[in-house]
């Protein structure tokens, strides 16, 4: 089967009338909710080579497609009012056309550029905002995330026995080079993401969202499923023969920051995450060769691991050097922003978020997409205290907070992008402005001269 296999564009298109049928027959936020899971989950990963709806990527088309929907059959975006905390998320959308305009690319490509980045970032955050801001819906999102990773475990099961061949069985092509899937003596899967790395790091937070439910007592079950003895252990089981070694020991600072945080009833750690990865981007930029780090890899894992990291920094390097010309408004698209020997060839890999954004928006953009991921879960530790973060309906949105911090942190190194993620922080801004609304209007709700019952029901919407 080629490239042009008949189903990618039968899937693709396939998922417009899905989309109807989802706001026609579901609860708006759970349309939203099954949209953005199941197309990312499902949809051929056809970035480059298919144009759709003049969109070119998995990540752009499936919230750009739950939009339209959205807008078309549900009418509670006539209520939305933007807030000071969207702000880095339209710097964020905005940036790139400003960027091509400063290196003189065309109105044409300025505004391609903004609409990729808009439906990319912006679509699925504000989703977030406009549907799963409340404690209902984020209890509902968190489970979303733990059945979405269960039920992706039998495919990754299958190819890991098997072989990554589901993607290019169904849809003719391959997303990843296979020889990228071979690890430890046996096959990493990729099942229909961009890279193993990426189901990897998706079953890890979906496996930390079932923890948390069922460590909190949130959830007891997941699809008629106990969460306990059948849930839990088949998600850790998964999770760790996808063979990723970031992605475990992302899952195990997971567990650790939930339970510490629980137990220390104190955000340090909350900040700790938040402020680390702008840390590592300040420190590269300004000279840091991060041996340190590749030791540490070297002592901890081993020496391929270490080579793998070492040369992820090399290249980090130069894309650092090259993104200096140009730090404010970045290069733009087109691999502007790589680096070239003198036949013209690509002599570097791109493998890190940060650094794609620093190269394509300069600081501006970059300095917006840090501030977009740091602030909701910040903000969320100030406006609920920690103490109430194992409580059974805020769980949840503790889950996701640190959840979207991880993220964060394996996009130092890698660059998968997820709907889910730029939802998960619409969907916190959301609970973080009613949380700061009810206790200005309460006033007393933090005190303790309130009931534990009366706090809970407070924030129970």
């Amino acid at each position: 089967m080629g490239e042009d296999n008949v189903l990618v564009h039968i899937a693709l298109l396939g998922f417009l009338p899905l989309t109807a049928a989802c706001f026609s027959l579901l609860e708006p936020r759970r349309a939203v909710l099954s949209l953005l899971l199941v197309g990312w989950l499902f949809l051929p990963q056809f970035d480059g080579r298919y144009r759709v709806l003049i969109l070119t990527s998995k990540a752009a088309f499936v919230p750009a497609v739950v939009l339209l929907g959205s807008i078309t059959f549900d009418a509670r975006w006539r209520r939305f009012r933007p807030r000071l905390f969207d702000l880095p998320m339209a710097v964020l959308c905005v940036g790139p056309f400003v960027s091509a305009l400063s290196n003189e690319l065309g109105a044409k490509e300025a505004v391609s550029a903004m609409l990729d980045a808009t439906m990319t970032w912006g679509a699925p955050y504000f989703l977030g905002r406009v549907y799963l801001g409340d404690g209902r819906a984020l209890k509902e999102f968190a489970t979303a995330l733990a059945v979405a990773a269960l039920v992706y475990a039998p495919f990754c099961l299958w190819e890991i026995r098997m072989s990554p061949q589901l993607h290019h069985a169904v849809y003719g092509f391959r997303a990843e080079n296979f020889t990228t899937m071979v690890r430890f003596g046996g096959f990493r899967p990729s099942v229909f993401m961009q890279t193993g790395l990426a189901v990897a790091f998706f079953m890890a937070m979906g496996t930390l969202s079932a923890i948390w439910l069922w460590r909190t007592g949130a959830r007891r079950e997941l699809a008629g499923l106990p969460l306990n003895w059948f849930c839990v252990p088949l998600l850790l089981f998964t999770t760790i023969v996808c063979k990723s070694t970031g992605a475990i020991i992302l899952l195990a600072v997971g567990i650790a920051v939930l339970e510490g945080t629980r137990f220390l009833r104190t955000p340090a750690m909350i900040f700790a995450l938040a402020v680390l990865p702008s840390a590592y981007c300040a420190a590269r930029i300004s000279g840091w060769g991060a041996d340190t780090v590749v030791a540490v890899a070297r002592d901890v894992v081993d020496e391929d691991r270490a080579g793998s990291v070492q040369f992820r920094f090399e290249n980090e390097q130069l894309l650092i050097k090259r993104a200096k010309i140009r730090p404010w408004l970045g290069w733009g698209r087109f691999g502007r922003s790589f680096v070239y020997d003198e036949d013209g060839r690509v002599v570097t890999i791109v493998d890190s978020m940060w650094i794609i954004a620093f190269g394509f928006t300069g600081l501006v953009g970059l300095l917006a997409m840090g501030a977009m991921l740091a602030i909701p879960p910040v903000a969320l530790s100030r406006a609920l205290p920690t103490r109430y973060w194992a409580n059974p309906d805020l769980a949840p949105a503790a889950a996701l907070a640190v959840t979207l911090l991880l993220w964060t942190l394996d996009n130092l190194l890698n660059a998968m992008m997820t709907p889910a993620f730029p939802a998960i922080m619409g969907a916190l801004t959301s609970f973080v402005l009613a949380l700061r609304g009810a206790r200005i209007r309460g006033g007393k709700m933090f005190k303790p001269a309130g009931s534990r019952l009366a706090v809970e029901r407070s924030f129970r919407m």
